[in-house]
Order: structure tokens, then C-alpha cells, then sequence
């Protein structure tokens, strides 16, 4: 339908309502197709500027941190079992005092070393995840339009409100995954 016929129409409409009935009916038309449109935009076109993210199951989920988790545990039982071994000879009733002193002096440093390890493993491989998380949550957030990602965490009230249908937790745990294992 090109512009000359719909002018033709309405001004045939013109004829049967008066000037004050044509402009009502004129609005009408505009007032539905404006609330059509706008419903339309909001629909399809219009994202989620803020959305949150379950920070501990994004954590607990990235492969990373279950990579990192073993290997943790690998190395933390090798070192755990030199100690409980040298433990064991220290404490058993058969050995020689200057043997068991000899022992004493290797068992302590390591004792040191297993506790600082203990510390310091967690802290360094938590900070190496949360950098790498952090990138792909920046390249996540572009794709999808996002102005802002909060983080949630169990039990922290730094959001004290936050509907279901923002979060995004499932979806990026898999974009970072994915990102992790160089898929894309």
C-alpha cells in the first residue's frame, strides 16, 4: 500500500466523521501502533543492562579451579605423607636418639614448608582463577550488552535483592568454560 492510497482512505473516512471524530480516530490509530511498537522494542530489541552472578557456583564451576583443585590435593598429600612418614620414625620406641634428632631437624623445616604451602597454595591459585574469570566475564558482558554484572555470595548480603530471571551464572559458567578449553 503506497501513501496516496491510505490518504485516499482516510480522507473517504474524512467524509463520514466529523473533524473532531476523524482526529480522534487518527490518535486512536497512532496510540495503538505506538503501544505495539513499543511492545515490539522491549521485546526483541531491548537487553538486560544488569545482571548477577552467583560468585562461589561460578568459582566451584570454572574447569580451571577443578584443575587447580587437583593439583592442590596432589601435591598437598605427597608433602602430607613425607611427614606423616618422618613422623612415624620419629615417634616410634626403636630408634636412636641421634637419629631421631637428625630426623627432628628435617621434619620441622618440612613441617614449615607443608604449612605455607597449605596457605599460600589457595590464596595464589584463587587470585590466578579470579584474573582469568574476570577477562572472560568482560568479554561475556560485551557480547551480551551488559552494563554491569554483580556478584553474589552465598550468605554476603551485597545484594539483597535480585530476581531469578537476571541471573546468569548457568550461561557463563559455560562461556568461561568454554572460553578455558579454547572453544569459543
Amino acid at each position: 500500500m503506497d501513501l496516496n492510497t491510505i490518504k485516499t482512505k482516510l480522507s473517504f473516512l474524512k467524509g463520514y466523521l466529523s473533524q473532531s471524530n476523524y482526529l480522534n480516530f487518527i490518535l486512536l490509530i497512532l496510540a495503538v501502533l505506538s503501544c505495539f511498537l513499543i511492545l515490539f522494542f522491549n521485546t526483541f530489541f531491548v537487553t538486560q543492562e544488569v545482571v548477577y552472578v552467583d560468585n562461589v557456583k561460578l568459582f566451584d564451576g570454572f574447569n580451571m579451579t577443578k584443575e587447580m583443585k587437583q593439583i592442590g590435593e596432589k601435591d598437598f598429600n605427597k608433602k602430607r605423607k613425607v611427614l606423616d612418614s618422618l613422623y612415624f620414625l620419629i615417634q616410634s620406641p626403636t630408634i636412636q636418639k641421634n637419629h631421631k634428632e637428625q630426623l627432628l631437624k628435617t621434619f620441622i623445616p618440612l613441617k614449615e614448608e607443608f604449612e605455607n604451602f597449605n596457605q599460600s597454595f589457595g590464596q595464589t591459585e584463587s587470585a590466578k582463577i579470579w584474573k582469568r574469570i574476570d577477562s572472560y566475564i568482560k568479554e561475556y558482558s560485551k557480547e551480551k550488552g551488559y552494563k554491569m554484572v554483580l556478584g553474589s555470595f552465598n550468605g554476603d548480603r551485597t545484594v539483597l535483592y535480585s530476581d531469578e530471571s537476571i541471573n546468569i551464572t548457568p550461561e557463563l559458567i559455560t562461556y568461561i568454560n568454554k572460553r578455558y578449553e579454547g572453544k569459543k
